[in-house]
C-alpha cells in the first residue's frame, strides 16, 4: 500500500471543506434574494369588510430579521412580524395575519384574523363582536431597498457645472 503524505491528506480536508462551505451557501443566496425581492415599501388595498382599508407598508431588514411597518388609512400605524418562506410572504400583526405570494413585484393574498386552537366558556356579556374572518388582500411594491439607497437625479451635480467650475 502507498503512504498517503501529510500535504496529500491536508490538501484532501481543505477540498472537503471548501465542498461544503459552497454547498451550504447556496441557501444563504436564495435568502438574500427573496428577502431583496421584499425589503421595500409597498401600497396595499384590502377588498371587502376588514379592520385594515389601504394604505402603505415597509419592510426592512434591521440586524437579520425582517421588520414591518403598516401605515393604514382607517388604523393607524402598526408593527408587524415578517415571515419569509421562499415566494410566500406573512405579515403578522395586532391579532390580524396577512400572507400570500409575491410575483413580479406585486403581493396576492388575504388578510385573515389569527385564529387560536383553545376552548373557553360561552361569554355572557352581549358585547357587539366583528363577523370579520377574511378579506382579499393586494399589494404592489413602490420602491425597493436599492431605490432608496441610490441618489436621486436631483441630489447629483451636474458634469457640465463640475467642467465650468460653477457652484
Amino acid at each position: 500500500m502507498r503512504r498517503v503524505s501529510a500535504t496529500q491528506l491536508i490538501l484532501l480536508l481543505f477540498g472537503a471543506v471548501l465542498a461544503a462551505g459552497c454547498a451550504s451557501s447556496e441557501p444563504t443566496q436564495d435568502s438574500a434574494a427573496s428577502q431583496a425581492a421584499i425589503i421595500g415599501t409597498w401600497e396595499y388595498k384590502v377588498s371587502g369588510r376588514a379592520p385594515l382599508d389601504q394604505g402603505v407598508f415597509r419592510i426592512a431588514n434591521q440586524d437579520g430579521q425582517l421588520r414591518g411597518i403598516i401605515r393604514d388609512r382607517r388604523v393607524g400605524r402598526l408593527r408587524a412580524r415578517v415571515n419569509l418562506n421562499d415566494s410566500r410572504l406573512e405579515l403578522t400583526l395586532d391579532g390580524l395575519r396577512i400572507s400570500g405570494y409575491i410575483e413580479d413585484e406585486q403581493l396576492t393574498g388575504f388578510l385573515r384574523r389569527q385564529e387560536w386552537g383553545v376552548t373557553s366558556r360561552r361569554r355572557t356579556d352581549r358585547r357587539a363582536r366583528s363577523q370579520f374572518r377574511s378579506a382579499s388582500f393586494y399589494a404592489e411594491r413602490v420602491q425597493s431597498a436599492m431605490a432608496a439607497d441610490k441618489p436621486s437625479v436631483l441630489e447629483c451635480r451636474s458634469l457640465l457645472r463640475e467642467v465650468d467650475d460653477c457652484r
